[in-house]
C-alpha cells in the first residue's frame, strides 16, 4: 500500500511541475504563448483525474510500470516546452515546435480521454468486487449528504412540487435545476432523493448517476444497471437495454443526472438527457446543469438570502461552537465579500474557523481592499467556476464576449446596446443586434451572465438590443477579469483598472492592450498617468466621481474605433475632433443643449444616438458632412424644432424617433424613418435615475 501512495505522490508532482515549467515560460513575452496558454488549460482539465488516480492508488497496490505511462507523458511534454523556451528568432524551430506543441496538445487530450479512463474504471470495478456486493456503494444509488444543509427547505419543496406533476399521457417528464458552478445544485437534488415523500413514491426505484463533461454511456448505463459484465456494443446500445429495463421494471422511476453538459455549443436540444427519454408512464428525469436547457422545465437556482448566507458561514466558521468572540459586523462584512456564493461562503468560513480575531481582521481587509478576491483564496473555487467555459474554444467569440463583461463595474446592469457598439468593431457584429443578442442569450443560457429586459412590455425598436441589459454575478465577473490578466500587463488584450483611490496604479509608458476599461470611484484625483495607447480600439471609461476630465492619453489611441463613457454629462473638444468612432451614444444626457461644428470631423461615425436628450435645441449645419453616418436615434429629443437642411447631403439615412421628431423629417429626401411608440413614464425613469448617479 505505502508503493501506491507514492505512486499517487508522484503523478501530482509531475502535474504540478509541468503547470510550473509553462508559468514560468508565460512569464516571459514567448513565441509560443498561444499554444503553451493551451496545454496548461488541458493540463487544468485533466487535475481531477489524477486526483481520483491517487485515491485509487490508495485502496490499490499498483504495480509500478502502469503509473509509468502517466509520469513519461508529462516528463516528454516538460521536455519539448523547455526546448520552446530557447528558441529565440530560428523560425524554422518556431514553426516546427509549434506544431509539436499543437500534437503534444492533441495527444494529451486522446490520452487522458481513453486510455487513463480505461485504467480507471478497471480499478473502480476492482474496488466495487472489494466491497462483496454491497449495493449502498455503488455509484447509481443516492449519495450521502454530507454536514447541515442551510437554506434549501424551501427549495426542496418547490422542486419537489415540480418533479412531482404529472406529464402529459405516458410522456417522459423532465426537471433540470440550472445554477452556476458552486450554488448547491447537486445538494439540492440529492436531499430532494432523501426526501420521505419522494422515497415514499418512488422506493427503490431512484438511480443516480454522475454525468460529467464527457461521460462514458456504456459505463454509466453499466453502474446504473449494476451489471458488472454487461457489455454493450456502442452508446446506443447501451441507451436501448435501459430503455428496456424500465419497461421490464413497470415501476415509477425517477432518474437523477447529476453534472449534464451540452453536447455541443449551437446545438442544446441534442443534449444527453434526450438520449435517456423514454414515453413510458411514470418515468421522470431531473437533472442538474449550469447551462439552462430552454425546451425543459428548468429550476432556476438563486443566490442565498442573506440571513440563509450568514448562517452558511457560521456554521462553517464555528460549527456547534459558540460565536464568543468574533464581533458580529465584522461576520456581516466577510459575508457580503463571499458574495453570498454557498462554496465561497464554505470556503472562507472554514478557512477562519480557530483563527484568532487579528485573522479575520486581516482577511476582511484583504477582501474589501481587493488585494485578494475569494478566488485567490481557494484554488477549487476558481476551478469549479472556470469549467463552466470549458465548453467554449480558447478563442471562440463567445468567450470573448463574456471576458467583455469584465470591463464593467461590479452590480452595473450593461446595456446591450453599449455591448453591440463594442461588438460590431472587435467580431463584426451586424448593427441590427441579432448577432448580439444571440451572444446574449447563450451567455445566459449558460449562466455566465443574466439577460434582463429593460421594459417588459417594449414597442417596436430599432434593434434587438435597445431595450435589453444584462448583468454578471460578482464572481463570475472576477473570474473574467482573471482570465484577462494572466499575462503580463505589456500582452494583455484586455487591460482593466480599477482605481480604488485618488491615483491610477502604476502602468508602463506604453499599453499595448487593443481594449482598455479604466474605473474609478469618488475619491479620484482626477490625475491621470502619462502613457501611450496607441493600439487601443475600444475604450471604456466609467466614472463613479461627480466632477472629472478625459485623460489626455485619449490623443495618442490613434486605432480608437469606440468609446463608452458611463455618466458622460458633456463632451469635451478632442471627443469631437476624433477622426475614428464608428458610433457616439449621448442618450438621456438631459443637459446637453448642442452639438459643436467641429463634430465634421467624425468622419468614420455611423451610428448617433440622441434619445432622451430633452434639453438640445439645435443640431451644426456640419452634421451634414459626416458621410458615414446612416442612423439617428432620436426619440424624446423634444426640445428640437427644426432640422439643418444639410441632411440631404448624407444621401441614405435611417432615423429612429417619435412621432413628434417625424413630423421634421417629412420633407427629407432619402430619409427612411421608423417610429418607436413614446413610453413617457419609461423615459422619465431614466433621465432621473441617470441625473440622480451623475
Amino acid at each position: 500500500m505505502a508503493g501506491g501512495l507514492f505512486l499517487g505522490a508522484v503523478l501530482g508532482v509531475a502535474v504540478t511541475k509541468l503547470s510550473d515549467v509553462i508559468i514560468d515560460v508565460l512569464k516571459k513575452p514567448s513565441q509560443f504563448s498561444s499554444e503553451l496558454t493551451k496545454i496548461r488549460e488541458t493540463i487544468t482539465r485533466i487535475k481531477p483525474i489524477f486526483d481520483e488516480i491517487e485515491k485509487l492508488t490508495k485502496v490499490l497496490d499498483r504495480p509500478k510500470h502502469e503509473n509509468d505511462m502517466f509520469i513519461a507523458q508529462m516528463e516528454g511534454a516538460e521536455a519539448l516546452i523547455l526546448k520552446c523556451k530557447r528558441v529565440k528568432w530560428n523560425l524554422y524551430k518556431r514553426y516546427t515546435y509549434g506544431l509539436e506543441l499543437d500534437a503534444l496538445n492533441k495527444s494529451m487530450v486522446e490520452f487522458f480521454r481513453f486510455d487513463v479512463q480505461l485504467v480507471m474504471v478497471r480499478d473502480q470495478k476492482v474496488i466495487m468486487s472489494m466491497m462483496k456486493g454491497d449495493s449502498s456503494r455503488s455509484s447509481c444509488r443516492i449519495p450521502s449528504l454530507k454536514g447541515s444543509v442551510i437554506g434549501f427547505e424551501d427549495r426542496v419543496r418547490n422542486l419537489k412540487e415540480m418533479v412531482l406533476k404529472d406529464s402529459v399521457g405516458d410522456e417522459c417528464s423532465v426537471v433540470v435545476v440550472s445554477a452556476p458552478g458552486g450554488c448547491g445544485k447537486t445538494t439540492l437534488v440529492t436531499m430532494l432523493c432523501h426526501d420521505p415523500e419522494i422515497k415514499e413514491k418512488f422506493g427503490g426505484d431512484i438511480y443516480f448517476a454522475t454525468i460529467s463533461e464527457t461521460p462514458n454511456l456504456k459505463i454509466v448505463i453499466k453502474n446504473l444497471l449494476e451489471r458488472k459484465e454487461a457489455d454493450f456494443i456502442n452508446d446506443d446500445d447501451a441507451i436501448n437495454q435501459w430503455g428496456s429495463f424500465l419497461g421490464e421494471n413497470g415501476s415509477e422511476v425517477l432518474l437523477v443526472l447529476d453534472d449534464v453538459w451540452p453536447d455541443s455549443i449551437t446545438n442544446l436540444s441534442d443534449s444527453i438527457i434526450n438520449r435517456f427519454k423514454f414515453n413510458l408512464k411514470g418515468y421522470k428525469i431531473l437533472a442538474t446543469s449550469r447551462t439552462t436547457f430552454t425546451e425543459f422545465n428548468t429550476y432556476q437556482l438563486q443566490p442565498l438570502n442573506e440571513q440563509d448566507a450568514t448562517k452558511l458561514f457560521n456554521y462553517s466558521a464555528f460549527s456547534e461552537c459558540v460565536n464568543k468572540y468574533i464581533p458580529y459586523d465584522l461576520v456581516d462584512k466577510l459575508v457580503k465579500c463571499c458574495k453570498k456564493h454557498p462554496l465561497a461562503l464554505s470556503v472562507i468560513g472554514g478557512l477562519l474557523k480557530g483563527k484568532p480575531l487579528v485573522s479575520w481582521r486581516i482577511m476582511l481587509k484583504k477582501l474589501s481592499d481587493e488585494q485578494q478576491s475569494v478566488l485567490d483564496l481557494h484554488q477549487p473555487i476558481e476551478h469549479c467556476l472556470a469549467r463552466s467555459l470549458d465548453v467554449f474554444q480558447e478563442e471562440s467569440v463567445i468567450k470573448q464576449c463574456y471576458m467583455d463583461l469584465g470591463l464593467f463595474p461590479e452590480d452595473q446592469k450593461i446595456s446591450a446596446t453599449m455591448l453591440m457598439d463594442i461588438w460590431v468593431h472587435l467580431y463584426n457584429h451586424d448593427e441590427h443586434g441579432f448577432a448580439t443578442i444571440e451572444r446574449l442569450l447563450e451567455l445566459s443560457y449558460r449562466n455566465l451572465a443574466t439577460l434582463l429586459p429593460i421594459r417588459i412590455d417594449s414597442p417596436m425598436i430599432a434593434n434587438y438590443c435597445e431595450e435589453k441589459a444584462v448583468i454578471q454575478h460578482d464572481l463570475m465577473r472576477m473570474l473574467a477579469i482573471r482570465l484577462c490578466s494572466q499575462e503580463p500587463i505589456e500582452l494583455r488584450k484586455r487591460l482593466i483598472i480599477n482605481a480604488n483611490g485618488q491615483d491610477l496604479p502604476q502602468l508602463p509608458h506604453t499599453i499595448n492592450a487593443t481594449i482598455l476599461s479604466i474605473t474609478t470611484d469618488e475619491r479620484f484625483s482626477l490625475k491621470w498617468n502619462d502613457i501611450r495607447a496607441p493600439e487601443v480600439e475600444v475604450f471604456v471609461l466609467n466614472f463613479m466621481s461627480k466632477v472629472y476630465h478625459l485623460p489626455q492619453f485619449m490623443q495618442t489611441m490613434k486605432k480608437l474605433k469606440g468609446s463608452n463613457h458611463n455618466k458622460l454629462r458633456f463632451a469635451y473638444r478632442r471627443i469631437w475632433e476624433s477622426d475614428e468612432f464608428g458610433s457616439l451614444r449621448l442618450a438621456s444626457c438631459s443637459n446637453l443643449k448642442e452639438l459643436p461644428e467641429s463634430m465634421r470631423n467624425m468622419q468614420k461615425l455611423r451610428v448617433m444616438d440622441l434619445s432622451d436628450c430633452l434639453h438640445l435645441k439645435k443640431l451644426p449645419w456640419e452634421i451634414g458632412e459626416l458621410s458615414s453616418l446612416r442612423m439617428i436615434h432620436m426619440r424624446g429629443c423634444t426640445g428640437l424644432h427644426e432640422l439643418p437642411l444639410s441632411f440631404n447631403d448624407l444621401g441614405s439615412l435611417e432615423v429612429v424617433c417619435d412621432e413628434e421628431i417625424a413630423v421634421l423629417w417629412r420633407d427629407f429626401k432619402d430619409v427612411k424613418v421608423q417610429l418607436v411608440e413614446e413610453d413617457r413614464i419609461a423615459t422619465l425613469s431614466k433621465i432621473i435615475q441617470r441625473d440622480v448617479h451623475v
